[in-house]
């Protein structure tokens, strides 16, 4: 089979030659008769024909050496171009590849990927510094999900509150809270779920919640807390709860906060209270999977707080699908909402106060930045005469 091939590549060389030889001789045909017709009309020598042949054939060469190299180059870079753009949809669309780089090198791919999307030096900057400081903590890093707070407000107290300092004469009104959500660690265990002893702080001085919040290791009770609220009482009221004895305490918390503490639906027992100048941790041991790096939380309690006083809702993690919802009696109390979530305003799905009293702020399919959140101001509606 190899040799019949051979025979037909020679017996087709052997057949274009002929026409090779056929053209060579019709040109030779006509520079000589060229040369007979100048040489009879004006005295062209053949010197002359000679100095013409090499010249055109200088230029000829010199015209087709420069667009053979404008060609190449030409070629080469929309090449290297096309086989760029086929690298970089690989790479976009193939982290396993991607992985096969050092971190230096996928930070340089990052930042090229962001400044031809947002062109603007300083939006660039500010993407790729923030999301450097995620980065850097990513093993560090807790978020929630699918977040859903409600919150009820009234005026009428349980009679479980009738010796609270306060409650007689007014000086309250009653909130029930159920918080529930889905709590993922991006890599390791980060503080505060990683033993069965559950912790929830109530502070008496605003500027103590902050710091919890924010995580501060000034007080360790509070810092270790899944989750932290304002206790906002009277003094007379502070002093009450330390008047009394740990096992009296114990049991006035229990009867007035009733809360329920669950993490992937195993109830928490309360275990100890601790009662200080900053406020109040309890503790709760709850039976779950503290390995687990995606956990189911809820939570459900009652508290007093007095009138005229703010109600804040803050986002300590980055939160997907945040769903916050507060209801109150609008014959009774006046509402106020101000939100500091960082997202526009056309973009929630409602935040508004309807006619029966509810603010109801839902954002959907979008991740909410930490220290973000909504503040409400409760004030006593006066009673007309």
């Amino acid at each position: 089979m190899d040799k019949q091939k051979d025979n037909n590549k020679i017996k087709h060389s052997i057949s274009t030659l002929p026409a090779t030889v056929i053209l060579i001789l019709v040109a030779l045909l006509l520079v000589f008769l060229g040369y007979i017709y100048l040489a009879l009309k004006s005295g062209y020598t053949f010197d002359d024909l000679i100095d013409n042949i090499v010249g055109n054939l200088l230029g000829v060469l010199a015209a087709f050496l420069l667009f053979d190299i404008l060609y190449n180059k030409m070629t080469q870079d929309a090449y290297a171009k096309e086989t760029s753009q086929q690298i970089t949809k690989t790479l976009m669309g193939d982290p396993e590849t991607m992985d096969s780089f050092n971190d230096e090198d996928k930070t340089k791919f990052f930042e090229s990927t962001i400044r031809s999307i947002a062109k603007d030096e300083d939006a660039v900057d500010l993407i790729c510094d923030n999301a450097k400081k995620y980065l850097k903590n990513i093993q560090n890093t807790r978020v929630r999900k699918g977040m859903n707070y409600t919150i009820s407000l009234s005026t009428e107290f349980p009679k479980a509150y009738d010796e609270f300092p306060g409650v007689k004469e007014g000086k309250y009104f009653y909130v029930q809270e159920n918080l529930s959500y889905d709590l993922k660690y991006i890599n390791d265990k980060d503080n505060y779920l990683d033993t069965n002893i559950v912790n929830i702080g109530f502070a008496f001085d605003k500027k103590q919640l902050d710091r919890s919040l924010l995580e501060s290791h000034e007080n360790a009770d509070f810092s270790r807390c899944i989750f932290s609220e304002n206790l906002d009482i009277t003094a007379e009221a502070v002093d009450y709860l330390h008047s009394l004895s740990n096992e009296d305490f114990k049991k006035t918390f229990e009867k007035l906060f009733t809360m329920v503490i669950k993490v992937d639906g195993k109830n928490g027992t309360l275990e100890n209270v601790k009662l200080n100048a900053d406020g109040i941790v309890a503790s709760y041991n709850v039976p779950f999977d503290v390995t687990k790096k995606e956990l189911s939380i809820k939570i459900i309690f009652h508290m007093p707080k007095l009138w005229n006083s703010i109600f804040e809702v803050v986002l300590v993690d980055p939160t997907k699908d945040p769903k916050i919802t507060l209801d109150f009696f609008p014959g009774k109390m006046d509402v106020s909402m101000y939100s500091y979530l960082n997202k526009r305003a056309e973009t929630n799905d409602a935040a508004y106060e309807q006619l029966n009293g509810l603010f109801d702020v839902t954002v959907r399919d979008e991740w909410i930045l930490p220290k973000s959140g909504i503040v409400f101001n409760i004030k006593r509606k006066e009673e007309a005469n």
